[in-house]
């Protein structure tokens, strides 16, 4: 770029090139005659002298950097007038700007935490100094040779608390459109969360190479920002792990009180999201665990200290449940609609009768399917659940996905998602009983069809997490739900009719219950909070739960009836209680406990429900959790370190006589006994994907289940 200013001097300065041109200034690469150094010299053009607000604001950045003394936040060398006109010299930055690294496309994400890693505490310090940005960017963030990366231009940022001066900068909305707050372009107050929310737009643009919101005006894209859902990252990115798509759902939230507390939090979460293993399946999804030595056997343990429970809080965070509204899916995949719609052509007798040929082999293939699928169903025991479908826009996270979402009970949702020819007024559509895909018998071992049985497992097919069956006997695998939300972590009830589970189709995790004989889909809670890792009571009438009830990452125990109603509390002690299991005679309660995000602190616990007595089984001598109790309730499965970072091991129902029942390569999860506590079903990545798999209850004769991904599964009774 060529200026007129380049090749003159100012104030000692020696203009080089122009580097960049911004809203309000001009930035040069300028020669320190007196040092014989290169800065960067930033110039308020001549065409804004006469404008006081220009003036003013050029003036506060400089007030406002000088008080900013961190070793990422561009530091200012010089500030001066030159024939009236004002400039500041800064540290030069020869490595460009983020922004610039941009042009290529996508960054690695070891490239983006270390940029965000640094950027993170400078702009915590700026606001420990009561300082707002408001215009964050990746244009404003720069970089030097050596990798080290920097806050810069101040030139719109607001002191928090100020009162004179402050018509220069607060009124009317200021900043990009592009990587506002929702608040910020509604002209709401601010806080540090704003700036959290535009990191997250840059993050965003880091990780997939684009912006999350995008429109032809300034002011349809501040519209967006307040109204839209961001797009899946991983649609964008591949290559992203879910881990890392559910950070930048976090930091994109709507809801301020939604998003991480400081940028360092946000720092720590993305490096966690990247580190592996990126799941540890009874928790946030992303915390990180710290390789161990191979275990051998769980040496015996002491008997457990009573621990005295915490008087529960008062639980406020739910609307009331529905107690009778049957909610229903309405929605059927677009392609089978459009499959139905035949094209005219001219010749009409020639398409009529190319389309009973082709007609007449697709009925000939639907009734084989049929039949195979009626037969394998009679032996299964059971009835076919049907496909549905909830509407909802967001994508799926490891195991879940957090992300804005339209109300499904909305006019908007039925008409965007749902063709008008099969919508019902009841809110139900049953669209067809034909499974998604049949595997032959042999697939799997015969020994596999000789213990038979049935399971629901969650499995990420297409990007999402849906609900499946599959039945051993025969092989067929049927899928229970069709959303754009994931579905994940089924319970089956203890009568086989009813699959609790949890999915975030409404922005965040909720428990659901789908009806597998009248395909009915209900909603049992509705809050703001994550609620996770249903489960049931052994009578049926209960509903366990987990529930983040201080929106804090803190969870505790929670039981409601399966229609929403009687909502009660079971335990609280401020820790993060998690994965609750009850005993079969009703008594019990185990669970995992610790710390919010230490997983080494995870421990078993188990509650009496009669005397309200909560007793440590696991001694902290190393991570242990996902407990889950025997059909005879006399043993515990629970999941402890092993060779392949988890291994599957029971103890008695008192904390005795632990000992590891299968470590495999890989990360055992998910693991539960069958209904006559003959084999187990467990869940591991040994093959470089989740596959749930099965074995004898002494950890032998492993068989492969699933093929095409599969994780968490519940035996149906």
């Amino acid at each position: 770029m060529t200026d007129e200013l380049v090749g003159k001097t100012i104030g000692g300065y020696e203009i080089l090139n122009l580097i960049g041109r911004g809203g309000m200034a001009s930035v040069y690469r300028a020669q320190q005659v007196s040092m014989n150094r290169i800065v960067a010299l930033k110039v308020l053009p001549r065409q804004y002298l006469n404008d006081d607000t220009y003036l003013q604001r050029f003036n506060r950045e400089v007030k406002i950097v000088a008080q900013l003394e961190h070793r990422n936040i561009v530091p200012v060398h010089d500030y001066g007038e030159h024939e009236g006109q004002p400039y500041i010299a800064m540290r030069y930055m020869s490595g460009g700007s983020v922004d610039d690294m941009l042009a290529n496309g996508p960054l690695p994400v070891e490239t983006i935490v270390s940029i965000i890693e640094q950027i993170a505490p400078a702009l915590d310090y700026a606001h420990s100094k009561n300082v707002l940005h408001r215009d964050l960017k990746p244009s404003n963030i720069l970089l030097d040779d050596d990798g080290g990366a920097y806050l810069t231009d101040f030139g719109i940022a607001r002191i928090l608390g100020e009162q004179s001066g402050a018509n220069i900068t607060t009124q009317g909305v200021v900043g990009t459109p592009s990587y506002m707050s929702p608040e910020q372009a509604q002209g709401h107050p601010l806080d540090n969360r704003s700036d959290i929310y535009s990191l997250g737009v840059t993050l965003f643009e880091m990780a997939t190479g684009r912006r999350p919101f995008e429109s032809d005006t300034p002011y349809s894209i501040a519209v967006l920002q307040v109204t839209a859902p961001p797009p899946s990252p991983r649609s964008l990115n591949p290559d992203l792990s879910l881990a890392v798509e559910q950070v930048l759902y976090k930091t994109l939230s709507k809801n301020r009180d939604a998003r991480y507390s400081s940028a360092e939090v946000l720092a720590e979460a993305l490096k966690r999201a990247m580190d592996p293993p990126v799941t540890i399946h009874d928790t946030q999804p992303h915390l990180r665990r710290q390789p161990q030595p191979a275990a051998q056997a769980i040496a015996q343990q002491s008997p457990p200290v009573p621990v005295a429970p915490v008087q529960q809080p008062v639980y406020t965070t739910y609307n009331s449940p529905p107690s009778s509204q049957s909610m229903t899916p309405p929605e059927v995949a677009a392609h089978w609609y459009a499959r139905r719609r035949k094209a005219r052509g001219s010749n009409l007798w020639m398409n009529a009768a190319v389309g009973m040929l082709i007609g007449c082999g697709l009925l000939a293939l639907v009734v084989i399917i049929l039949t195979v699928a009626i037969s394998a169903l009679r032996n299964g025991g059971g009835a076919q659940a049907t496909s549905t479908r909830v509407p909802a826009t967001a994508p799926a996270d490891d195991s879940d996905r957090l992300a804005p979402t339209l109300d499904p009970t909305s006019e908007a949702a039925r008409q965007t998602l749902l063709p008008s020819a099969i919508q019902s007024g009841s809110g139900t559509v049953i669209p067809g009983t034909l499974p998604v895909g049949i595997r032959p018998t042999s697939t799997l071992n015969p020994e596999v069809n000789a213990v038979g049985g049935r399971i629901v497992y969650s499995a990420e097919r297409d990007e999402n997490f849906e609900l499946f069956m599959l039945d051993l006997s025969s092989g067929v695998e049927t899928q229970l739900t069709f959303n754009d939300s994931p579905d994940s972590y089924p319970s089956v009830s203890p009568d086989g009719r009813l699959v609790a589970f949890q999915s975030s189709r409404d922005g965040d995790f909720d428990i659901y219950v789908l009806d597998l004989q009248t395909h009915d889909l209900r909603q049992v809670t509705a809050n703001d909070v994550w609620d996770r890792l249903p489960s049931w009571s052994p009578d049926g009438q209960w509903i366990i739960f987990a529930s983040d009830t201080r929106n804090d990452q803190t969870f505790d125990l929670y039981r409601v009836r399966p229609d929403g109603s009687d909502l009660q509390t079971l335990f609280s002690n401020g820790a993060r209680n998690s994965h609750a299991r009850m005993s079969p005679d009703g008594r019990y309660i185990v669970f995992t406990t610790g710390a919010t995000e230490e997983a080494d602190s995870w421990e078993i616990a188990r509650l009496d429900l009669e005397t309200q007595e909560v007793v440590p089984l696991t001694d902290n001598q190393s991570a242990d959790w996902s407990p889950s109790f025997s059909p005879d309730g006399q043993t515990i499965l629970y999941l402890t370190r092993g060779n392949g970072r988890a291994a599957i091991a029971r103890m008695g129902i008192d904390g005795g006589n632990k000992q590891i029942v299968y470590d495999g390569s890989g990360y055992e999860w998910g693991a539960s006994f069958s209904p006559d506590g003959s084999h187990i079903t467990f869940t591991s990545d040994a093959s470089g994907r989740d596959e749930i798999y099965m074995m004898a209850a002494d950890g032998t004769d492993v068989q492969e289940l699933t093929f095409a991904g599969g994780q968490f599964s519940s035996w149906i009774p």
